[in-house]
């Protein structure tokens, strides 16, 4: 017996994906054709317009999701900005021993494990104390200093976003919108194309019980 290697399978995913799409087309354009077809239903005719006008609305989610993430990328930039210019560092000293802030049973290794101390820091005119409980390095020890970042009344503060997370969370949140935006569309003309389906079926037992009463065919 003689055994064929490196042959693909005819009926790839791809090969499959295409046929799909073309099949689907072909079904939008006799749905919303202008010439008179006994088999096309009111129903059908409706679902692929319906169809239609979300796919539509899917390419318009394309250049609306790049809008959406240049704005929010201009307005996190701008805030990244104000931020460091409010904003400032002071160090920091460590008023008490590092303790581990989860127990090491629930840590699947020593880097797992966060360690906080209590930091002391001053500012102002009056040198006013301020102190807080901050993540530290496990191997810190009493007496050693930590850069924080503080406002103008020296409370302490999350640092200015840089410039590389302020690209990233645009492009996430751009691409999550357009994620969302299209699942949303493929749902909806699925749902509406299976709501047609089981109208036409339903229809079509109608026709046919009618027929074999010796009925006439209505033709819709």
């Amino acid at each position: 017996m003689t055994v064929v290697r490196g042959t693909r399978c005819p009926a790839s995913l791809e090969v499959v994906m295409i046929a799909a799409l073309k099949a689907h087309a072909a079904w939008l354009v006799n749905a919303l054709g202008v010439n008179r077809n006994p088999l096309r239903r009111p129903i059908d005719r409706m679902a692929a317009g319906i169809s239609v006008l979300l796919l539509v609305a899917a390419l318009i989610a394309i250049p609306a999701s790049v809008l959406f993430g240049t704005a929010l990328h201009t307005g996190l930039t701008q805030q990244a900005a104000e931020s460091a210019a409010t904003t400032r560092q002071v160090t920091a000293m460590l008023t008490t021993a590092p303790e581990l802030s989860a127990p090491a049973s629930e840590a699947y290794s020593q880097d797992a494990l966060g360690s906080t101390a209590v930091a002391e820091w001053r500012t102002g005119p009056a040198q006013q104390p301020h102190t807080e409980t901050i993540q530290v390095p496990a191997d810190s020890s009493v007496g050693d200093t930590v850069t924080v970042w503080v406002d103008q009344a020296g409370n302490r503060v999350p640092p200015p976003a840089s410039a590389g997370s302020v690209t990233a969370s645009a492009i996430f949140a751009a691409v999550l919108v357009l994620l969302v935006i299209e699942l949303t569309c493929i749902a909806l003309i699925v749902g509406t194309q299976h709501f047609a389906r089981r109208v036409c079926m339903r229809a079509w037992e109608r026709e046919w019980a009618f027929l074999q009463h010796g009925g006439t065919w209505s033709q819709r």
